[in-house]
Order: structure tokens, then sequence, then C-alpha cells
């Protein structure tokens, strides 16, 4: 993580209780394991359609209401070697870990998905997520 998202993620986690500060400390292990994930963050959504949640990735992608995902739905698409990975990353359980990504994960594909163009990017952008999922977090 660069000094930027260092000092970043320190002032934001002024302004937030426990839980905040916890999945602000995900937030950049989940960016990291996206980023070399097998086809980045659009490998990862075709992951989660071959699981069976095309409809719940497709809500998170689109404008209004994101639809909601349960840990246990996490998990079996996830899959134990990456929430262990996240949870070693973040100093988080897993468990912690899981309940925490129901929230950070639909905010994090629906601020890449946000733009004009539908695509999805090689990597994601660590600074500017940071800084726009962060700041969603604080208002929470």
């Amino acid at each position: 993580m660069s000094l930027f998202n260092s000092v970043l993620s320190a002032a934001a986690s002024m302004a937030m209780g426990k839980e905040q500060k916890e999945q602000a400390s995900l937030l950049p292990a989940l960016i990291q394991v996206v980023n070399q994930y097998p086809g980045g963050i659009g490998g990862l959504l075709e992951t989660f359609k071959q699981g069976g949640l095309g409809a719940i990735v497709a809500s998170w992608m689109g404008q209004g209401q994101n639809l909601p995902v349960e840990p246990n739905q996490l998990e079996q698409v996830l899959g134990a070697e990456m929430v262990s990975d996240l949870a070693e990353k973040s100093g988080l359980d897993q468990s912690s870990v899981l309940g925490y990504l129901t929230t950070l994960l639909p905010l994090v594909v629906d601020k890449v998905f946000s733009s004009a163009d539908d695509s999805a990017p090689a990597q994601l952008d660590t600074g500017t997520l940071l800084s726009s999922v962060l700041g969603m977090l604080t208002k929470k």
C-alpha cells in the first residue's frame, strides 16, 4: 500500500467506529486480491455468475438498488483459500471478513462500474476506490 493510501486510511479511520475501521482494513486487502485474481474484477464477477449469483452481481453493476449477498454465498463462490488470504492480509478473522464483504463487494463493484464505460478494468485503481469507498463507510 502506498504512503498516500496509508495516510488516507489513517485519516478516514479517525472518523470511524470499530466496525468501519475493520471494514477499512479489509478494503486494501480486497483490492489487492481482486487485482491478482485471474481476469481481475471481470474474472471474479464471472466466478460469481458461474456460482449462481448472476442476478446479484448484475444489480451491483447496474443502476439502482444493490441486491444483498449472504456470507455463506460469498464463501462458496470465493473459496476458503481466498477468504483465508483476505483474513491474513487484513488481520481479521474469516467470519468478520465474510460479513464485511457483504457490504464492501457491492460497493466496490458499484464504484468500478458506475462510469459510462461498463467494461471491467484490468486493474482496480486502489487510490480512487479507497477514497470513495472509505468515504461511503464514514457516512454510514
